[in-house]
């Protein structure tokens, strides 16, 4: 199922976050790999969420709380957009990741 890539979204999540290492693909356009990792981590938890919602709890969901149902494709588009906003340039007067700096030419 889906749970492996939630859990695998998360972990690379966190690691672009404490590191600013992230996958070569992903690694080309990324300017600000903070936030990026917030949002491969966001975008983990949207899809874990899912997964219990609709798979294992799609009586109560069916019966009593849509809401539930949408949180974490909600959760998801957060992430998303998160890691959509990483690939702009950081705003002046920030200092970028370090990552971020050692890629730089100066």
């Amino acid at each position: 199922m889906c749970a492996p890539f939630g859990v695998l979204a998360i972990v690379m999540g966190v690691v672009a976050f404490r590191t600013g290492w992230m996958i070569a693909p992903a690694r080309r356009g990324v300017l600000q790999p903070r936030l990026y990792g917030v949002g491969a981590a966001l975008v983990g938890a949207g899809l874990l969420t899912s997964v219990v919602v609709y798979f294992t709890l799609p009586e109560y969901v069916a019966s009593h709380d849509p809401v539930l149902a949408f949180a974490g494709n909600a959760l998801e588009l957060v992430g998303i957009a998160a890691v959509l906003a990483a690939r702009r340039p950081a705003r002046r007067g920030r200092a970028p990741h370090p990552a971020v700096r050692a890629g730089q030419r100066r």
